[in-house]
C-alpha cells in the first residue's frame, strides 16, 4: 500500500509515541505500508514562515548561458534555467533529523516539477528520491502532476493563493509588511495543492493529512467541498492518520 503524507503526520510518525502513529511506522517497518513525503514541502514548508516573504522578493532563480559550436562555423546558444539552490535557507535541523530518521524507515520523495526555477534545498538525500526510469517516464510524471495542480488553482486553493502575490522575485514586488503572514500561508497552500498533485501523479494509493482545513475555509484544497471535487476529477483519496491506522 502506498500512502504520501502530509507533513502534518510523517514528523509525528518519526517522533510521537501515539498509538495509531506507533502502528503505522510499525507497519512502514514491516513493508505493508510503503511511505512517501512531497518534495515541495521539504523545499517551501521548510522556510520559516516569517522569512518566506523576504527569500521570495530577493530570490532569483539560476539562469546558465552557454555557446554551443555548431556545423559550418556556426555557433548556437544554450540556456539553462532553474532553481538557485544557495538562497535557500536550509532545512532546520530538527526537521532534518526527522528526514534522515525517514530515511533510515523506507521513506520515499516525490519529485517537484511544477515552476522548475523555485528555490529547493540540497539536503533531501539523493537516495530518497523517486526516479523515473527513462524521460518518457518522468515527463508522464510531470503532466499528470501538472494537471493536477491546475485544477486545483482553478478551485481557487493551491497557488491560486500564492498567484496573487505575483509577480514576487527579481525585485518587482515588495510585500508589505502587514501581508507577510498572508504570504506565507499562501506558500503553504501552494505546498498543499502541489504534494496532491505529485501524490496523484505517481499513482499512490492513498494521501494521509491531519489538516482539517482550519481558518482557510474553501480556500484550503482539505476543505470537505474541494476534497470531494478533487476525488471525484482524480480519484484522489484523502484519510487521516487515525484513518490509515485502521487501514493498517
Amino acid at each position: 500500500m502506498k500512502i504520501t503524507f502530509d507533513s502534518n503526520v510523517w514528523q509525528r510518525v518519526i517522533d510521537e509515541e501515539d498509538h495509531h502513529f506507533v502502528k503505522i511506522k510499525n507497519k512502514i517497518r514491516e513493508g505493508k505500508i510503503q511511505g512517501y513525503i512531497c518534495e515541495i514541502a521539504l523545499d517551501l514548508e521548510a522556510i520559516q514562515r516569517e522569512r518566506r516573504a523576504e527569500l521570495f522578493e530577493n530570490y532569483e532563480p539560476r539562469t546558465t548561458v552557454e555557446d554551443l559550436p555548431l556545423e559550418n562555423g556556426q555557433l548556437g546558444m544554450s540556456v539553462c534555467f532553474g532553481p538557485n539552490t544557495e538562497a535557500h535557507h536550509g532545512i532546520p535541523p530538527r526537521q532534518r533529523d526527522r528526514l534522515l530518521k525517514a530515511r533510515d524507515l523506507g521513506f520515499k520523495v516525490l519529485g517537484m516539477t511544477t515552476d522548475p526555477g523555485t528555490v529547493r534545498t540540497t539536503e533531501i538525500p539523493d537516495d530518497m528520491y523517486v526516479r523515473q526510469d527513462d524521460i518518457e517516464e518522468f515527463w508522464r510524471y510531470a503532466e499528470l502532476l501538472a494537471n493536477c495542480s491546475d485544477f486545483i488553482t482553478r478551485l481557487g486553493c493551491g497557488q491560486a493563493a500564492y498567484n496573487q502575490f505575483e509577480p514576487v522575485g527579481l525585485g518587482s514586488q515588495r510585500i508589505p509588511s502587514e501581508q507577510e503572514q498572508r504570504f506565507s500561508r499562501a506558500i503553504a497552500e501552494w505546498v498543499d495543492g502541489d504534494s496532491l498533485s505529485a501524490h496523484y501523479a505517481a499513482g499512490n494509493d492513498f494521501f494521509c493529512t491531519d489538516d482539517k482545513a482550519g481558518n482557510s475555509g474553501t480556500g484550503s484544497i482539505f476543505h470537505v467541498e474541494n476534497r470531494t471535487q478533487l476525488e471525484k476529477a482524480f480519484g484522489i483519496k484523502i484519510i487521516s492518520s487515525r484513518e490509515a491506522a485502521q487501514l493498517c
